[in-house]
Formats: C-alpha cells, sequence, structure tokens
C-alpha cells in the first residue's frame, strides 16, 4: 500500500481523520476504497446487479413481459 495520498483524496482523509480515525486506518480506507473494485467478487456482484437493473428498466417500459 503506497504511504502517499493523492490530492484528490486529502478532503477525505482530513475528514476520516476528523471522525476519529487513526492516519493509518484513514490510509488503508482510502486505499481499499480505490481497490474494491479489483476483488473478483465485487465485480461478479455488480455485473449481476447491472443485468438486474435492465431486466427490471426492461420490465418497467413494457419491452418485455413477466
Amino acid at each position: 500500500m503506497p504511504d502517499r495520498l493523492y490530492a484528490t483524496d486529502n478532503a477525505d482523509f482530513e475528514r476520516l481523520l476528523s471522525l476519529g480515525f487513526t492516519e493509518s486506518e484513514a490510509k488503508r480506507l482510502l486505499y481499499l476504497r480505490d481497490h474494491v473494485d479489483e476483488q473478483v467478487e465485487y465485480r461478479e456482484i455488480l455485473e449481476e446487479s447491472r443485468r438486474l437493473n435492465f431486466i427490471r428498466w426492461l420490465i418497467e417500459h413494457d419491452r418485455i413481459s413477466r
């Protein structure tokens, strides 16, 4: 895990510190946030969710029937 934060993370980092997280906890949370989509299970859940949302849209717009 890199020790440096990107400029865009500074506000989030400061917010986490203000909420009582330690510096190392805040860095870890920001790292996890930026890398969560690398996990296979997360990608699979996201793909399934998108398919279900599309099917829901098709039904709601009378493109297919139940």
